[in-house]
């Protein structure tokens, strides 16, 4: 097996709370600076940018896993990953033609939600608010996502829309779930009762971007992605800040 420098937690120009400068060919030019070559793109509630970020990146030897951050009903971020792009283009059509209010937003209050080209031209705007929760619950969005063949996990327990924070603690049927940690002290202050943790930088701007963990794995497919998440630490590495 090899070793690769993973941030698996990564938002593009299309999440309304990322910085504009959040296209393909910049995240590819800083991953390449940085050492970074497995990562997931995780837009708010949409994988509308995967596709393309997939293509870009792979020019730069950059492998991605097609993701996004779903914010549920209960106002509990949990972090999506789909076997292939086509999966995830899917559930994001699903999402926001059945999951989403049709809330439109102001950009220049609410941010600018980019789709952008290959060459980093951005080329339309999505005008239903992505920031917003959706529809589904956490034991939906989880099942709705395994049933496409896909992975969850809780994503930044320790922050504001994390399980944790959100809820005050780690309910037991979520105990088994691969969880994201953002703190290193909050590894002796929660009871988190799982050993699949990963550490993201959750980057809405070039300069957070990094390798966070690192990942034992074959090769870089959503298969080994998978048994890295669940294999009790024994594939992963923490990098913490």
């Amino acid at each position: 097996m090899e070793s690769f420098f993973c941030d698996f937690h990564i938002h593009s120009c299309l999440s309304p709370c990322a910085d504009i400068t959040m296209t393909p060919n910049e995240i590819a030019r800083v991953c390449c600076e940085r050492g970074v070559d497995w990562i997931a793109i995780t837009d708010h509630n949409s994988a509308g940018n995967v596709r393309v970020f997939t293509e870009v990146l792979k020019r730069s030897g950059i492998n991605v896993i097609p993701g996004m951050e779903i914010h549920t009903l209960d106002d509990v971020h949990v972090l999506a990953y789909f076997p292939d792009v086509s999966v995830a283009e899917e559930y994001s059509r699903w999402l926001l033609d059945e999951k989403l209010a049709k809330i439109e937003i102001d950009p220049e209050i609410s941010g600018y939600q980019l789709y952008v080209g290959e060459d980093d031209s951005f080329t339309s705007m999505e005008n239903i608010w992505l920031g917003q929760p959706t529809l589904l619950g956490i034991d939906e969005a989880i099942s709705t996502v395994k049933e496409r063949g896909g992975i969850c996990v809780m994503a930044h327990i320790d922050r504001k829309m994390g399980l944790v924070i959100q809820l005050g603690f780690i309910p037991e049927n979520y105990r088994d779930f691969p969880v994201e940690v953002s703190f290193k002290e909050s590894l002796k202050k929660i009871d988190l009762k799982t050993d699949n943790i990963i550490h993201s930088s959750d980057a809405h701007s070039l300069n957070l971007v990094r390798p966070t963990i690192s990942m034992m794995a074959e090769k870089r497919t959503f298969d080994e992605f998978r048994l890295g998440l669940i294999s009790g630490g024994k594939r992963v590495k923490i990098i913490w800040d």
